[in-house]
């Protein structure tokens, strides 16, 4: 492969199209990714695993902080083209202009729906049924450029955006070798963006609190979507004490037509976990991650460990 290539991105997914890109072959003259930065309680400093994965692979590797930084850098390499996978920092249009075919990025989602930051989450969030990968040439829009490749696939009604994250990575790192084909060949035929655009902005804390007033399905809904952290929580009231429990398994249960309010424990399955009310049926809850303590089960946290039973409230 003669065409010259750069690669922008930062984190472990990002890390795994490098791998693809790099194992077929391609001419990656260069890496850009973030600044290393704090990770964990102790706040160690952390390369990006983009970083790492590049020094492992001898590949020049750099972290500009700005993007002065990133032009000198284009002028010194002088790529063909840039492929783009979870960055993190957006392209001024100066940098876009620098290289002969641009800079191509690869997005979780059937653009233009759900353009921004966390794509895959904001589907399994709304319950949508078909999601996909969308390699598109960047402008100076917010994920607003012509398309050269696009492919759907589909949402289970049990896939979290865990499931489908890994799933959508799969199909996005064979879609992105199609499109550096393409791009290296001069096959490149755009297509504009059809239809109603749609937004994501960037996942806080407190997008992740449960309220088990709404009905199951949004409730399971939130789960699937908080299915890796940041994950979905709530805050457990017991002993006149309150504490954070996050939720990092459960499955919807539409069977229940009990009559308990919501927040309250509907029932258990032995070893397993506890049913939870919501406004109309309710959610298994598998396993829970309390405060201050390691992953386990549900049902050994509330029934085994707390002593509660059927018909107490959470909350």
């Amino acid at each position: 492969m003669d065409k010259k290539v750069i690669f922008l991105g930062t984190d472990n997914t990002a890390a795994e199209f490098l791998q693809t890109l790099y194992d077929n072959g391609f001419n990656i003259k260069a890496v850009i990714t973030q600044t290393d930065k704090p990770f964990g309680r102790k706040g160690i400093i952390t390369p990006p695993p983009v970083k790492s994965l590049a020094q492992k692979l001898k590949i020049d590797v750099y972290q500009p902080e700005s993007s002065k930084d990133i032009e000198t850098l284009l002028d010194q390499i002088k790529p063909d083209f840039g492929i783009v996978v979870a960055y993190g920092r957006i392209l001024s249009k100066k940098v876009l202009d620098m290289i002969p075919y641009g800079f191509f990025n690869v997005h979780f989602s059937l653009l233009p729906k759900y353009r921004g930051a966390d794509p895959v989450r904001a589907a399994v969030l709304n319950g949508e049924t078909r999601t996909g990968v969308t390699i598109f040439k960047i402008d100076e829009g917010l994920d607003t450029g012509s398309i050269l490749l696009s492919e759907s696939i589909e949402i289970g009604s049990d896939d979290t955006s865990y499931m489908l994250l890994q799933r959508l990575s799969v199909l996005g790192r064979r879609m992105m070798i199609e499109a550096a084909k393409k791009i290296s060949s001069g096959d490149i035929k755009l297509l504009p963006q059809e239809g109603v655009a749609t937004y994501t902005t960037k996942v806080t804390i407190k997008d992740t609190y449960i309220d088990f007033n709404m009905p199951a399905e949004k409730v399971y809904s939130k789960i699937k979507a908080f299915s890796f952290d940041p994950y979905s929580r709530f805050i457990f009231k017991h002993n006149l004490k309150n504490a954070m429990v996050q939720i990092t398994s459960a499955k919807i249960n539409k069977s229940d037509s009990s009559n308990f309010p919501p927040a309250t424990i509907s029932g258990f399955e032995k070893g397993t976990g506890i049913f939870v009310k919501c406004l109309d049926t309710s959610i298994l809850i598998e396993k829970v991650k309390p405060e201050g303590k390691k992953e386990m089960s549900a049902y050994d946290f509330f029934i085994n460990g707390l002593k509660l039973k059927k018909g107490d409230s959470l909350i």
